[in-house]
């Protein structure tokens, strides 16, 4: 059996990638031997592997010899000049910038140095390396594979490790050399897979694949009674979520019998707070609660107890396909989502309603009325499309069988 070497920033130490990490690797565990290496500061394990997993945990906090080594490195080394100066940048200060490539070239060079010191390359021929995150654990890989060439390693890529424009630097250090090196790049999204291509590639298309996430099944969302409109929506409240368009929208549905449940909290939250109180507290016909930073048990909870009719995202920026459009989709409710990262490849006239990147409150309270004025047949096929488009793009069993089998070919 070959073995698998998985690179974490925090699984199974802390929560983060728990829902995504642990179903995937319940099936590439029957595949593969595998071993997990976490890099998360954090000292205590959370979370249980599944039977026959190895787990390592690394964590360094960089000497100052070893900082002032990295610095004269970085003066020899071609890649670090055109991560820095590059055009492939977002707007920013060169400083900033320059600070962000040194240090990730510096924590590259350190992981490698573990890796090999552990003996974790000593099998190269029977061994597939998986950084789940496309950061300086990918390039601790691209670095040895100069040395070996013959090493298969392979990347995920999701949001902030692919996009410059959501790296506070601006930038995204060292993914063409990365790339150069990486036997396939695995997508959670088309769209983030257009903006790599576009951005970083340098090799023919075949190394780059979508590979969906997904969620369980979980069952059916309740059937719904009377003629109040159930609405859910689950995001952290912070700027880029906009959920404070989501309350001027409801504001503007008179005459209509809304309740509208947002689970997650954040820096806005008392903010958003106010203003449904300001906009809504008056309306006799709109019920709204808030439940604040929930864990995901308790939203599937809600699913499986309450009807939802829909489900609403306002998100300014997404870096693929949002885990809770899949899971809302999952329960057969269809979703109210903006034109951005991959939601228009999830949402489509027959799944919900695609809103334009910027919608007006306006534009939001239009589509909630649509789907309230909807016939029967109409929200019938709404919920039954958005269930088969769960089960054939974004089951998690399915998805995690598709992605070991392609893991196998390498």
């Amino acid at each position: 059996m070959k073995r698998l070497i998985l690179i974490t920033d925090h699984y199974p130490y802390t929560r983060g990638e728990l829902p995504f990490v642990q179903p995937e690797l319940a099936v590439t565990c029957q595949h593969f031997e595998v071993s997990v290496i976490c890099k998360s500061p954090a000292e205590k394990q959370e979370y249980p592997l599944p039977p026959g997993v190895k787990l390592y945990h690394y964590h360094k906090d960089a000497t100052m010899e070893e900082k002032i080594r990295n610095l004269f490195g970085c003066l020899l080394d071609g890649n670090y000049y055109r991560s820095v100066f590059g055009k492939e940048h977002a707007k920013g200060s060169w400083r900033a910038r320059e600070a962000e490539v040194r240090n990730f070239r510096l924590s590259a060079h350190l992981f490698r140095k573990y890796l090999r010191d552990e003996g974790f390359f000593d099998r190269i021929e029977h061994t597939i390396y998986y950084s789940y995150w496309y950061n300086y654990g990918a390039m601790a890989l691209a670095l040895e594979k100069q040395r070996h060439p013959r090493m298969r390693i392979i990347t995920r890529t999701h949001g902030y490790d692919l996009y410059n424009e959501r790296s506070p630097a601006g930038v995204q250090p060292y993914k063409r050399f990365m790339d150069r090196h990486m036997d396939a790049v695995f997508f959670v999204s088309r769209q983030a897979c257009a903006y790599y291509k576009k951005h970083f590639a340098t090799q023919d298309n075949g190394h780059y694949q979508l590979a969906y996430l997904g969620v369980p099944d979980n069952g059916l969302n309740p059937p719904g009674r009377g003629e109040e409109i159930s609405l859910f929506s689950c995001s952290n409240v912070i700027p880029i979520k906009r959920v404070g368009l989501l309350v001027e929208a409801l504001s503007l549905l008179p005459g209509r019998k809304i309740r509208w449940v947002h689970a997650g909290g954040g820096s806005q939250e008392e903010a958003v707070r106010r203003l449904a109180e300001e906009k809504l507290g008056g309306n006799p016909e709109v019920s709204y609660a808030f439940l604040g930073a929930v864990p995901n048990e308790e939203v599937i909870a809600y699913y499986k107890s309450t009807h939802v009719d829909l489900f609403l995202t306002a998100s300014e920026t997404e870096g693929g396909t949002p885990v809770s459009i899949m899971e809302a989709f999952s329960f057969g409710v269809p979703a109210v989502g903006t034109d951005v990262g991959g939601i228009p490849e999830m949402i489509n006239a027959g799944t919900g309603f695609l809103l334009s990147a910027n919608p007006t409150p306006q534009e939001i309270a239009a589509a909630i009325a649509a789907y309230a004025d909807a016939p029967a047949a109409k929200k019938t096929a709404l919920r039954s499309n958005a269930r088969q488009m769960w089960h054939a793009s974004f089951y998690d069993k399915a998805n995690h069988t598709r992605f070991a089998s392609e893991l196998e070919k390498l």
